[in-house]
């Protein structure tokens, strides 16, 4: 008696160590990575009757990084007498340490602080009594950051951020709701490459025992059409703990796809660098975190071509051996079979290094249909190579089936909302469409050669057309 056939899908593993240890990384440009150009800011002051009174003085930061500044606009009274405060007050203590560097001159020193470490002692002692005292104790992390970052937003923001970085799926679930079109402007530039990671050498030092500093990367991704950037990757570290000699340290970069299945694999367009002098929710006054010689690495998108000449090796009641060729450098295959067959969604990983592959444990007297693809990185270059076989007997329909343009077009893809499916050589007999876990959404009997498909949310799709020839397939990203 036939049972349901399974479909075996064979991919190039997404983002994987042996792909990152194939593909040569080139450095992307961080902005003053190592420290050595310096900016001055000035100090504020205001004129009480002919007295000046400085509210904080001058101060240097790593040009080409930015800070948090907390603007006040306030009048205040002094013995009867008002005058205006008007300035933004930096949120950070830094140095440019000349004595302490990995390489070159000069390496950044951020200190973690309280309002008295950075406020004129006169100012401070003057109105403290006025002051919310949750504040005036509050001991405040240095954070630089190669973006504008908008402080009402991002002070919250960081609360979760801390409570988070010890978990990678928990971080990415907090950076996923954020539009970051509202959160920060800027980042660096990536030009095409896919990130890879962070390198560079820290020290640090605990003010009492305990603390820790930490490297925050964000990859984002700006959507023209609906004008919002969106957090489409991110990487840390908070295992910057105390060390008196320069270590060196690794930021990997990690695709959201790779963590939340749901989500659409993209490549960011730039990159955010946050770094912390204290990455905890229990940061101490005074704990400084020593870094140089940043440096970031990508390498070029990868792409691999289409499975072809897939066919059946060998088959018994049980047991089968199917074998395929492929153009490229695929890393090695991940397949995927399992009894309820695809649109189940139920099914065992096998990996092989190989361009064939045994199946055991085989059922008797079913067909399977066999689809093989290869992606390499997440980029969708190859197309569905497909095979029907019988246990016990010979194969049905050892043909390939590929996916190509002259077959079957979806256009835009990435969609947002909606697609245009082209049917270039034949019109099939019922088109389906299935969710990532298998579930099947939409069935329709097409009449003519487009069909307009709309997409019921954001995430990926399974688009299964049945022919003549056997079912071609293709997937889709909505957006």
């Amino acid at each position: 008696m036939k049972q349901l056939s399974t479909l075996l899908l064979v991919l190039c593993l997404f983002v994987s160590p042996r792909l990152t240890a194939q593909v040569q990384d080139t450095t992307i440009t961080v902005p003053n990575g190592n420290f050595e150009q310096w900016s001055n800011g000035s100090g504020y002051s205001v004129t009480v009757v002919i007295v000046p009174l400085s509210i904080y003085g001058s101060y240097t930061y790593p040009t080409g990084w930015n800070y948090l500044s907390y603007p006040v606009n306030e009048t205040f009274a002094y013995n009867g007498i008002n005058f205006n405060v008007n300035t933004d007050i930096p949120l950070l203590k830094v140095s440019n340490e000349t004595s302490n560097v990995y390489e070159g001159s000069h390496a950044l020193k951020m200190q973690s602080f309280m309002l008295s470490d950075i406020l004129s002692s006169v100012i401070y002692n003057l109105f403290q009594a006025s002051l919310d005292p949750t504040i005036t104790s509050m001991v405040f992390p240095t954070v630089l950051s190669t973006a504008e970052v908008n402080l009402d937003t991002f002070l919250p923001l960081m609360l979760d951020l801390a409570d988070n970085f010890d978990d990678i799926s928990d971080l990415m679930s907090v950076l996923d709701t954020l539009n970051l079109s509202n959160l920060v402007e800027g980042g660096i530039d990536l030009n095409g490459l896919v990130p890879t990671r962070l390198t560079g050498h820290y020290k640090y030092t605990s003010a009492d025992s305990g603390d820790n500093g930490g490297v925050l990367l964000v990859g984002t991704k700006y959507n023209p059409e609906t004008h919002q950037r969106r957090v489409v990757g991110a990487g840390f570290t908070v295992d910057l703990t105390d060390t008196a000699e320069y270590t060196p340290f690794e930021v990997v970069y990690t695709s959201l796809a790779d963590i939340v299945p749901s989500a659409s694999y993209d490549i960011p367009d730039s990159m955010i660098i946050f770094l912390f002098s204290s990455a905890n929710t229990n940061p101490q006054q005074g704990s400084a975190l020593y870094l140089d010689n940043l440096q970031l690495w990508g390498h070029e998108p990868d792409t691999c071509s289409a499975a072809f000449n897939l066919h059946l090796i060998d088959v018994d009641t049980t047991h089968a051996t199917l074998g395929w060729g492929f153009e490229g450098d695929p890393y090695y295959f991940e397949a995927e079979y399992g009894v309820q067959g695809f649109a189940q969604g139920s099914g065992t990983l096998v990996e092989t290094a190989e361009s064939f592959l045994h199946l055991s444990n085989l059922q008797p007297d079913t067909y399977y249909d066999i689809y093989v693809h290869c992606v390499c990185a997440h980029e969708l270059a190859g197309d569905w190579a497909m095979t029907t076989f019988h246990t016990d007997t010979l194969p049905v329909h050892t043909g390939v089936q590929t996916l190509t343009a002259d077959k079957l077009q979806v256009y835009p893809n990435p969609a947002h909302g909606q697609c245009t499916v082209r049917f270039e050589q034949e019109i099939p007999a019922v088109v389906r469409l299935f969710s990532a876990d298998g579930t099947l959404l939409k069935e329709i009997i097409p009449n003519k050669e487009t069909l307009e498909l709309t997409l019921p949310s954001q995430g990926v799709f399974i688009l299964s057309c049945e022919t003549k020839e056997g079912t071609v397939m293709r997937k889709i990203v909505n957006q």
